[in-house]
């Protein structure tokens, strides 16, 4: 069977991974020049780097499977790390129970809320309580007012601004269940993983398998469009070309998704998925600002919401001995500052990082680079499983796989995996089967 492919970000590589090792003939395209989709990386620090930080949790089973199948195994490093807490112009520990009874900002009984909310919602199984309640709604009622205010709160609106009190809770319950799976020692620590030489390793091992296996990427070539003929799919249109296909499946947001195909009426469905985007400022200094790994700053006069010191995770050495540093943010592509240019940006992320750590000097940044993504988080409204879509659509032999889809679970690497395992035991159980939806 011919399969094209409308994106080789993860989802897009692993589905056609799996479609040509069954003995499809596949076809991947991707309109940047070079494959991974928001898992990309540069060459920075003389060495390949991910555009946008990166880590996995031990829950991340379909990555790891999938790492250790491809051979990369034994590049996959388990670390403990450090996070920390910006409160009141502030850093505090966040990372053992201690630190928790020690975060001053909140009275002494609504530190003790916060950690048993934790350990609470870890233990919950049935999610689908949460899909008619708003995080804010939720968090107020059961931890607390306080905790909402000083901790919850600043953070959501950090990560979705107006939108933070419309997030359902089933979008933190994710969060907060996957990060207690990659706790050790009874939670005193949190050990995450990363691909040594960037996750740019699984892309490239990827693409090689699916060229081994008879496929091939066609880099430089955005979709414009799916070809359908009485219902069903017949190809699609790359640049000026046409391509013909028995099935096409589309990996992109749904926004961009429903200008290429008639969907029928799941278009209206479609179109009330929105995503916020992700932008960051990756740069290489000559020392660290601190011992911490993840910072999650929790002030609304912040332009990022976190600073992500790399090499306080994987060594200096693997970077030349110098410090890699992300600060990030998401927000609206349409958010002045998504808009702003680099030099603008730079400044207002460059100062308000001298609020947080005194000591940072500009002169200490050896270089900088912007990274942007309009569509790199999925905003999790109520009931969000009434309007979510499946894999199949209306027009025979086309496929969507995109983050609104791996509800009730966040973005992430992993879940990309699933979709794109998901995706293609459907689209081969529907070729042997003729399925529709």
């Amino acid at each position: 069977m011919r399969i094209g492919i409308a994106g080789a970000g993860i989802a897009g590589l692993t589905a056609a991974y799996r479609l040509s090792k069954a003995g499809h003939k596949v076809t991947v395209f991707e309109a940047d020049t070079q494959p991974g989709g928001l898992a990309k990386s540069f060459d920075f620090a003389s060495a390949k780097l991910d555009c946008f930080y990166r880590h996995i949790f031990k829950s991340d089973t379909d990555i790891i499977n999938l790492i250790n199948e491809t051979g990369l195994g034994g590049s996959l490093r388990w670390i403990e790390s450090k996070l920390a807490f910006y409160s009141g112009g502030k850093i505090y520990g966040f990372t053992t129970p201690l630190d928790l009874l020690s975060f001053t900002p909140l009275p002494f009984i609504d530190r003790i809320k916060l950690g048993l909310m934790g350990l609470y919602l870890k233990s919950v199984k049935n999610w689908k309580k949460y899909e008619k309640i708003t995080a804010k709604e939720w968090v107020e009622k059961y931890a607390g007012k306080n905790v909402y205010r000083v901790v919850w709160g600043p953070l959501l609106e950090q990560k979705f601004g107006a939108l933070a009190g419309e997030i359902a809770m089933t979008w933190l319950y994710g969060r907060i269940a996957a990060r207690f799976v990659s706790r050790e020692k009874g939670g005193a620590k949190e050990v995450l993983g990363y691909l040594e030489g960037s996750f740019q390793k699984l892309i490239d091992a990827l693409e090689a398998e699916i060229i081994k296996n008879g496929g091939e990427t066609i880099k430089g070539a955005a979709v414009t469009g799916v070809i359908e003929k009485e219902g069903a799919v017949t190809g699609l249109r790359a640049g000026s070309k046409e391509y013909p296909f028995d099935s096409v499946l589309l990996t992109c947001a749904p926004a961009l998704a429903v200008k290429l195909a008639d969907f029928g009426g799941l278009k209206e469905r479609l179109k009330k998925l929105k995503y916020f985007g992700a932008m960051n400022i990756v740069m290489r200094m000559k020392k660290p600002l601190s011992k911490t790994y993840w910072l999650n700053v929790a002030e609304p006069g912040s332009p990022f919401v976190c600073v992500v010191q790399h090499t306080n995770f994987m060594t200096r050495a693997e970077y030349g001995g110098d410090c890699v540093v992300y600060l990030g943010k998401y927000l609206s592509p349409d958010d002045s500052l998504y808009k702003a240019d680099n030099g603008e940006v730079k400044k207002k992320f460059f100062d308000y990082l001298k609020k947080i750590y005194p000591d940072f000097d500009e002169n200490d940044v050896i270089e900088w680079k912007i990274f942007r993504e309009p569509f790199s988080q999925p905003l999790v409204f109520k009931e969000h499983s009434k309007v979510m879509t499946g894999y199949k659509t209306p027009v025979k032999g086309l496929y969507l796989a995109n983050m609104s889809m791996i509800y009730p679970e966040d973005r992430g690497m992993s879940y990309s995996v699933r979709l794109g395992n998901e995706a293609s035991k459907i689209i081969m159980e529907d070729a042997d089967g003729g399925g529709r939806a």
